[in-house]
């Protein structure tokens, strides 16, 4: 799940930028939940992660439901939070050395490097943070010929313009019936936040669904009602779990307005718009 420079605030603090998500069974011990958030798109071989931060993992149990939508999300919460030192110098290190503390949902703490290629395993826990290759393709040349064109204009010799690039990655293995209790699962969703540690806890950055905001909400030249609203600060502000409705009709048709244009890209309307202009 993608979500690279999401709004113009986190192009002003790319350490709080979340640019993947990814949630999955372990494929080597059963029983446990891998997650992985990744931030600081195009990080430098030095970036470290914010130490004005909290990096936040929410998981709540689901169930499947008999109605729209299909899943019915819990009340429980289940938050892993990480949080990060100042870089300090060390005897006999050329580069800085960061820190970092893992708060399990009972309030545990857990220590840990960044960096370290061992991960730091206790209290049914597993975890690393530190750099890795960015994971996503993106043909932007495509997508931008395609935006202008108003239709597809995709080439099968395309570049990926985030070849080599570094993020950010936190990752955690979870034992889910030590961590959040025996009757926690089976299924879970995951939403991963940027928040300003201290204070305010202001939501800087939120990702669930890949691509939401730059895909589904950043174009304005369709929207009818908001064509001058730049959206996904606000939207990025939102508890995922808890939309406010204040703003809800402004993103709806911001939705219904770009649905409705990547339907007819390939020259077919296969979902069309209702007598409210609203897409299916």
């Amino acid at each position: 799940m993608a979500d690279h420079f999401s709004g113009p605030r986190i192009l002003f603090d790319p350490a709080s930028d979340i640019a993947d998500v990814f949630a999955f069974p372990s494929p080597d011990r059963p029983g446990r939940l891998v997650l992985a958030l990744n931030v600081f798109p195009a990080a430098a071989p030095t970036a470290l992660f914010s130490d004005a931060l909290t990096y936040r993992f929410r998981i709540r149990p689901v169930a499947p439901a008999t109605e729209r939508p299909s899943f019915a999300v819990g009340d429980t919460e289940y938050d892993l939070d990480f949080t990060f030192a100042a870089p300090e110098l060390v005897q006999d290190s050329d580069r800085p050395v960061q820190t970092g503390v893992c708060t399990a949902p009972n309030g545990t703490q857990i220590l840990f490097q960044v960096g370290d290629e061992t991960p730091t395993e206790t209290n049914g826990l597993q975890i690393f943070a530190g750099p890795r290759l960015d994971p996503f393709f993106i043909n932007l040349a495509g997508v931008l010929a395609t935006d202008a064109r108003e239709k597809l204009a995709f080439q099968p010799d395309a570049d990926n313009v985030l070849e080599g690039m570094n993020v950010l990655s936190i990752v955690v293995e979870v034992d889910t019936e030590t961590v959040f209790g025996p009757d926690s699962g089976p299924m879970f969703g995951v939403v991963c936040e940027t928040v300003v540690s201290g204070g305010r806890p202001v939501r800087l950055e939120r990702m669930g669904r890949p691509e939401i905001k730059n895909v589904v909400l950043a174009s304005k030249k369709f929207d009818p009602v908001n064509g001058d609203l730049e959206i996904r600060d606000l939207y990025n502000e939102e508890d995922a779990f808890a939309v406010r409705p204040d703003y809800a009709g402004a993103y709806r048709a911001r939705f219904d307005a770009n649905l409705a244009f990547f339907d007819r890209l390939d020259g077919e309307t296969v979902w069309p718009l209702d007598e409210r202009d609203a897409h299916r």
